[in-house]
């Protein structure tokens, strides 16, 4: 079985492979150009993360995409990549494209210096790769009645989705998003304007009284119920949230790597919270020294560091958690505007 990766050429068809694997359990899915349009471009660059395989006729039947990125996490910088789009044509089912596929795309972003790789899936499909779950966070649930008693001093604006929200992410709020977030996915000022596009994210600011510049800013996803990425003050992130709640007549989710960087903020959605639970995420650690090294500020002098030796889900379970560990587990959130 051979593998390739997509070029340009091959956009077109990709994009309508993809819809035929995906609505045979879901007709309503959506074509992906409308749901990642910043990853699906018909460039070498943006097809060239997708291996392939083709049959004799040079038609793709079957894919996996892979997207490369660095994660700001805690104030450290690690190279991770998301998996997503595993898919694979009707009457090729069972031919082992898709463990074909995998292990070519666990290889290669290995040899692009990925640290740990990332997916949303069914444990006991990928557990055969390396795949664990880890990385935890809090999930917080806000309605109006539990934020009801969050004081109003801010200003709070709503920006909807398309142009106006992304015209909303200013210099002045990118910066105080690379300042102040717990987690976020490193990139241009444009491509994240490309990304809020997605599912008809919408802006919210909250602004002190006098003052010129919003202090905290939220994406809010209103389909979802979430508060996909916050960025600033806690105070300013819970006003967004209560007014969002009230406008929205929504019940909204806030998640937070659990981790000294997000303390203050999780101490005050505890309190105004209708419930709090745990989430993981599922995670492969491809490179264990270029994650200790991504992590280093984290790890305090003289911790015994993971065993070489150990498996991709061992090292998942030592260095991410929940289990108690001599290992202090790492904190770990992709944020939810970027999954894939």
């Amino acid at each position: 079985m051979n593998v390739s990766f997509a070029t340009a050429a091959d956009c077109e068809q990709l994009l309508d492979f993809l819809p035929s694997v995906f609505r045979r359990e879901n007709p309503n899915h959506g074509r992906f150009e409308d749901l990642f349009p910043d990853l699906f471009l018909p460039t070498d660059e943006a097809m060239g993360h997708h291996a392939v395989v083709r049959d004799g006729a040079g038609r793709i039947v079957a894919c996996v995409g892979a997207y490369p990125m660095t994660l700001r996490v805690a104030g450290c910088a690690v190279p991770v990549a998301g998996i997503g789009q595993v898919s694979t044509a009707k009457e090729w089912l069972g031919k082992g494209c898709m463990s074909t596929l995998m292990k070519a795309q666990m290889e290669r972003l290995r040899s692009l210096g990925v640290a740990l790789a990332w997916l949303g899936g069914r444990h006991d499909r990928y557990a055969h790769f390396g795949f664990e779950t880890g990385g935890l966070a809090l999930d917080y649930g806000l309605d109006e009645h539990s934020l009801g008693r969050v004081p109003r001093t801010r200003t709070v604006r709503r920006f909807s989705h398309g142009p106006m929200a992304e015209g909303a992410v200013t210099p002045a709020l990118f910066a105080l998003r690379e300042s102040t977030a717990a987690a976020f996915v490193a990139e241009p000022l444009e491509r994240y304007r490309l990304r809020l596009r997605r599912a008809d994210c919408e802006v919210w600011t909250a602004t002190p009284e006098g003052a010129a510049e919003p202090d905290a800013w939220a994406v809010v996803s209103p389909k979802a119920h979430r508060l996909d990425e916050v960025s600033g003050s806690a105070d300013g992130i819970l006003e967004i949230a209560a007014e969002a709640t009230r406008r929205l007549g929504a019940f909204l989710q806030l998640a937070l790597p659990v981790c000294d960087a997000t303390r203050a903020l999780a101490e005050r959605a505890r309190a105004a919270c209708a419930w709090m639970g745990p989430r993981c995420e599922t995670l492969a650690v491809l490179d264990r020294d270029r994650l200790l090294e991504a992590y280093a500020p984290l790890i305090r002098p003289g911790t015994r560091l993971p065993s070489r030796e150990l498996s991709s889900a061992e090292l998942v379970r030592a260095c991410f958690g929940p289990e108690p560990s001599a290992f202090p587990p790492l904190p770990f959130l992709l944020p939810n505007l970027y999954h894939v």
